[in-house]
């Protein structure tokens, strides 16, 4: 029933007033918790998205920085226009279709068998590693766990396996000296293992 029907039907029902005006008062309340809270999001290049508070709230930054003050936009400094939009993204499609947690120990040997959720699979397939380690590194910094779980499960499937050189070209290492490799060798033996 729409709210003017509801008043047309309890003035001819002779209803008193007092209950009127709680019944009013309650489909008010019902009619405003439809409405979406947008939250404002600004990038470190100044750039704004939208996102229904409901999405957002999963990150801590979103939700701390909302709860403060609703009226403000959350400031993500750390985060640039592009990996933004994706983690607007990924928490609305989250918001929709939640993603099951990665189990611990993981459940298999390969990415999909573990995120069998074909969203979330394709969500990070799509992306160049540079562009993983900046939604890895935004989600930490924006405290959302599901992303930084994901991020961090397909960093360390494209990991595995590979020697220690390979992951130094990888992660964008600088070269080690002499002096340095030696040190990380007798510290560290099982990651130059071959």
């Amino acid at each position: 029933l729409c709210f003017s029907c509801l008043l047309v039907i309890l003035a001819v029902k002779k209803t008193p007033a007092f209950i009127c005006l709680f019944v009013c008062l309650f489909v008010i309340k019902m009619e405003n918790e439809g409405e979406a809270e947008i939250v404002t999001l600004v990038s470190k290049d100044y750039q704004e998205f939208e996102i229904d508070f409901k999405a957002g709230k999963i990150s801590n930054l979103i939700r701390e920085a909302f709860n403060e003050d609703p009226d403000q936009p959350v400031n993500v400094l750390r985060v640039n226009a592009a990996c933004l939009e994706k983690v607007v993204e990924f928490l609305n499609h989250y918001h929709d279709d939640p993603m099951r947690e990665i189990p611990t120990p993981l459940g298999g040997t390969v990415f999909n068998e573990i995120v069998e959720q074909a969203w979330y699979q394709e969500f990070v397939e799509r992306e160049e590693r540079d562009s993983i380690f900046d939604l890895l590194t935004a989600a930490n910094y924006m405290g959302i766990k599901p992303l930084l779980d994901l991020t961090c499960l397909k960093v360390t499937f494209e990991l595995t396996g590979k020697s220690a050189d390979q992951i130094r070209e990888i992660l964008k290492l600088p070269e080690l000296t002499p002096e340095e490799e030696a040190k990380a060798r007798s510290e560290h033996k099982w990651i130059f293992e071959e």
